[in-house]
């Protein structure tokens, strides 16, 4: 699995470099989206990504068998959200890693991941808490924004930022 970044680009665009990178491919192939919406290539089945996008940021996931990710600006909410939005496990977490907006958007990033991996979207998974075993999860940190990744590869320890000046 690998995880490419960039800010102020289309997500497109991330995915086209992050394929010539990967695997050689010269151009974006045709993308397809599942009765759900979750997106694939239909002529190279062998590819797997999945992308987000926030606040500016984007982030790309390549891998050989379903991907999940989602990256999220940090931003203050309405004060009730992580208790609507969290499970009560999620909720304890959320105060162990200090109950603030990045501790909310650290485990939600985690979810969306984990729920855009199923591709049965957030609102099948919605009061579900991911599984701790079987999946490999990985999260990430900015100062203003949080990422995760689901699959069933083991996920990369850090995100590979793009300089818009290497898209050529």
């Amino acid at each position: 699995m690998t995880l490419y970044g960039i800010q102020d680009a289309p997500p497109p665009v991330l995915l086209s470099y992050a394929l010539a990178r990967e695997f050689g491919l010269a151009c974006l192939p045709r993308i397809a989206r599942t009765r759900r919406g979750k997106p694939y290539f239909p002529d190279h089945p062998h590819i797997h990504f999945n992308w987000s996008h926030s606040g500016g940021y984007v982030l790309c996931a390549l891998s050989a068998g379903p991907v999940g990710a989602d990256i999220e600006r940090i931003r203050p909410r309405r004060a009730d959200l992580p208790a609507h939005a969290l499970t009560e496990p999620e909720r304890r977490e959320y105060f162990s890693l200090g109950g603030d907006w990045p501790a909310f958007y650290t485990l939600w990033t985690r979810r969306e991941a984990w729920c855009k991996y199923t591709g049965e979207g957030l609102r099948a998974r919605w009061g579900q808490t991911p599984p701790e075993t079987g999946l490999h999860y990985g999260s990430y940190a900015g100062e203003d924004w949080r990422a995760s990744v689901c699959g069933e590869e083991a996920a990369p320890e850090t995100i590979l930022w793009v300089d818009k000046g290497d898209l050529g």
